[in-house]
Parts: C-alpha cells; sequence; structure tokens
C-alpha cells in the first residue's frame, strides 16, 4: 500500500507513521530533523515541505505518485480572542488547515479506491470563546470536503472526514496542555486506521 503522511512530525501524524511501518510509506512535514528521525524508525521516505506553498505541494506529489493511502495531519492551533485577532491568525489558520488540504486534493494522484483522510473537529469542542479562528478554519476544510467528496468520487477516490476527540498532542502546548482524558496519539492513530481502512470507508468518521 502506498501512503503518504503530511504533517508527519506531529503526534498524530507520527503515531500514524509508526503503525503503518512497512507499508510503502512517504513522509511529509517542515521539520527536517525529526522526520529524518521517524523516517528512520519507520522505513519511510521523508520529504519536507511546506504545504501552504502550492508549488512545493505539487513538487512533493509529483515525486510521491499515485497514492492508495492519504492522510492530511497538518494543523495549527491557538487561541485567538475576536477583539484580538491578527490578520496573520487568521490566514496562518486558514493556510493550515484549508489550503494544504486544497493543494494535495489539486495535485495528488490517486490509485483506483484510493482513500484520503483529513481531520476536522467536533463543532461543540471548537467553537467556543476564543477558537473562533480556529473554528472557521476547521468548518471551512468541512465544506470544501464535501463538495470535493462529489467530484473525487467519480475518480474512485474516497474523502474520509475523521472527528477526534482531543488528542494528547504537541498542539496542545501553548494552551497549556491537553485536557484530562485526552486521547493518546497511539489510541488515536489505531482509532482512525480501524475505521478507514473499512470496505466502503465512512465519508464521516467519529472517534
Amino acid at each position: 500500500m502506498r501512503v503518504l503522511i503530511t504533517g508527519a512530525t506531529g503526534g498524530l501524524g507520527g503515531a500514524l507513521a509508526r503503525a503503518l511501518k512497512g507499508q510503502e510509506l512517504f513522509l511529509s512535514g517542515r521539520r527536517a530533523g525529526p522526520l529524518l528521525e521517524l523516517s528512520q524508525a519507520t522505513g519511510g521516505k521523508p520529504l519536507p515541505a511546506d504545504l501552504s506553498d502550492e508549488l512545493e505541494a505539487r513538487a512533493l506529489l509529483e515525486e510521491v505518485g499515485p497514492l492508495d493511502l492519504l492522510f492530511h495531519a497538518v494543523g495549527v492551533a491557538g487561541r485567538h480572542p475576536v477583539r484580538e485577532v491578527s490578520r496573520e491568525a487568521l490566514e496562518g489558520m486558514l493556510a493550515a488547515h484549508l489550503l494544504t488540504a486544497a493543494f494535495l486534493l489539486k495535485h495528488a494522484r490517486f490509485n483506483k479506491g484510493a482513500r484520503a483522510v483529513f481531520f476536522g473537529a467536533y463543532p461543540a469542542y471548537v467553537r467556543v470563546p476564543g477558537f473562533a479562528a480556529y473554528a472557521a478554519a476547521k468548518g471551512a476544510l468541512e465544506a470544501y470536503l464535501e463538495a470535493a467528496r462529489k467530484e473525487l468520487a467519480r475518480e474512485g477516490v474516497h474523502l474520509v472526514l475523521v472527528r477526534l476527540p482531543a488528542v494528547a498532542t504537541g498542539l496542545w502546548t501553548p494552551l497549556g496542555g491537553p485536557p484530562k482524558g485526552a486521547l493518546s496519539p497511539e489510541e488515536a492513530a489505531g482509532r482512525v486506521l480501524e475505521g478507514v481502512l473499512r470496505d466502503p470507508p465512512p465519508q464521516v468518521l467519529e472517534v
């Protein structure tokens, strides 16, 4: 199985890579050092890239070739009150969650029956004070995927939206750490793989 994991140096992306060790793995992230370490541990090929840059995204996907499984584990989180949020923060949220996904789907090539997996959010968890920018970026991603799913279905590609509860990854560091009861990255990765590898895969997987 030919697999690309973007955001591979994050907690969830790394856990997915380790769970898929033995597959033909391509690992992408912006931090070259941790990416190399992960590739050595999993046998994956490290491909550093900033996927918010369309030229880098296209070059990455041209090198990878046709995929059976794609995981978009890219994202950022942060608290930005409405009265204080900067344009830079808003654009950064949209770039990390929406633009990276759009560029992947624009330039990726898929084998028939392939699955492309993206991570949304339970609305009740993110539509809270301080997280309007994050919630908007996740909402935009989910809307984009809903429409894109109908287009790519004609090519035999399945788009899967995964909604996870809190996962204990580095995304929580700026917020003081993960909440009590958060899933470990390994537990989250196991649940995701169990769901998305079903036949047929779900359109929306709520873990």
